[in-house]
């Protein structure tokens, strides 16, 4: 069966040259430079994710007969910029990347990447990107550059823009901030690789995009734009787990609903790679079948059994074509005609 897979990265090799020249390390958070050769030791990643790996990455998609990936921007984002360099980086990636849809656009969409540490000019390129550029949507990977979540007032305009362009959100993990990685992940213990690891994809990165996604949920946002629709990818960031609970624990009478109808109503959920039938299972109990994407996390992961994952889960065949590609259609507005 054919697929669309939704959270599948690419980058620029300028681009990223430049941000990291613009981007300062702190020599108290997590160890980046360790933490991405970690990631590669152990998923073989080896830089297939720059543009100009065309032929990689459809050589991997026609492995695995996925007829379309949604791009949107991998590591080292130019969303961690400020000021006038982090907008301008942004605009650029987005026109490139829309260059490279056009040419195949049956095989390919996208999500921008916009400059969050300036929400004015974020929700501009957000309304430029899908308007202008035929984007649909946007990735938003962790919270800004002064630690505020995008719960915080000054975003409103960038969920404002999504709602009213009827485009998702898709909340990505991101680097944590330097004084949770200390209090939380460092030890002498154990060394800089296990504890770089254990803050970013070994767990702490995604606990924290969980934190975000509820936060966003208490703040409110959802009432005021209720046709708001927001992803979160492996397999939900730890939330669905503590559903029920927070149903019965949180006190939340400003809201409309119980936090739990918030995230079947508004959120969907993809796999990121991480092709675990326990995991799906839950998130089958929690969540509708239309609310669940697919997705292999290209380039960093690619996942074995990606073909056959969804052949080992009891579905129909109907269930089974909305996971693969129908919900992905409906979400993004696109259709899987051949060249």
């Amino acid at each position: 069966m054919e697929k669309i897979l939704v959270e599948e990265h690419y980058i620029l090799t300028d681009v990223q040259e430049k941000v990291r020249n613009l981007v300062s390390k702190d020599p108290k958070g997590v160890p980046l430079e360790t933490m991405l050769s970690a990631l590669e030791e152990k998923t073989d990643f080896h830089g297939e994710d720059d543009l100009d790996q065309h032929k990689t990455r459809m050589k991997f998609m026609n492995d695995n007969n996925v007829r379309m990936q949604v791009l949107s921007y991998g590591k080292e984002a130019p969303s961690l910029l400020t000021g006038q360099a982090g907008i301008e980086l942004c605009q650029l990636c987005n026109d490139v990347l829309r260059e490279y849809v056009d040419l195949r656009p049956t095989r390919f969409q996208g999500l921008a990447v916009l400059p969050i540490n300036e929400p004015e000019a974020a929700a501009q390129e957000l309304r430029r990107s899908v308007k202008e550029l035929g984007l649909k949507g946007a990735l938003i990977a962790g919270r800004g550059e002064d630690g505020t979540f995008l719960d915080h007032p000054k975003y409103e305009g960038i969920f404002e823009a999504a709602a009213e362009l009827n485009v998702p959100i898709y909340l990505h993990p991101a680097p944590i901030k330097s004084e949770v990685y200390q209090a939380y992940y460092n030890s002498s213990s154990y060394d800089d690789v296990t504890a770089s690891i254990f803050a970013s994809f070994g767990y702490g990165w995604h606990m924290e995009t969980g934190v975000h996604a509820v936060r966003l949920v208490l703040s409110g946002l959802l009432d005021r734009y209720p046709n708001l629709q927001i992803i979160l990818g492996h397999w939900g960031e730890f939330v669905p787990f503590f559903l029920e609970r927070m149903d019965q624990a949180i006190i939340s009478e400003h809201l409309k609903q119980p936090i739990s109808m918030y995230f079947k109503n508004n959120f969907y959920i993809t796999p990121s790679g991480m092709l675990s039938r326990p995991q799906f299972e839950m998130i089958r109990h929690h969540f509708d079948i239309d609310r669940i994407l697919y997705a292999s996390d290209y380039p960093y992961i690619k996942p074995e059994g990606l073909t056959t994952f969804l052949d080992e889960l009891n579905l129909t065949p109907t269930e089974q074509a909305k996971i693969a590609y129908q919900n992905a259609e409906r979400l993004f507005n696109v259709d899987t005609e051949q060249d």
